[in-house]
């Protein structure tokens, strides 16, 4: 069984990728959690201290990698979406 449920934001091709296939993207798994590919090289180098600074961290088996700005920003108007679907659903049973 596929372990991806479906794409948040807009498709590879929808944002202009000639082939689609090799692009960033944000993946929701069966398993509720989400996963980001991106660039690994392109990661700026970053210090612990750094990223401590923003309460931030990267542990081990964790791998920082950069999606661009667009990619995140059209998942998030879809996750924002749905969020408010489900928000109103949920409003209208508790006034049944």
């Amino acid at each position: 069984m596929n372990p991806i449920v479906r794409r948040w934001g807009t498709s590879p091709v929808q944002r202009g990728s000639a082939s689609g296939a090799t692009c960033p993207d944000v993946l929701e798994l069966r398993s509720s959690d989400f996963m980001v590919i991106g660039k690994a090289p392109g990661v700026p180098h970053v210090t612990a201290a750094e990223l401590r600074e923003h309460g931030a961290g990267i542990g081990p088996g964790e791998q920082a990698v950069i999606i661009p700005r667009d990619v995140m920003l059209a998942a998030a108007r879809q996750i924002v979406q749905e969020w408010a679907v489900l928000n109103t659903a949920e409003l209208a049973k508790e006034h049944e």
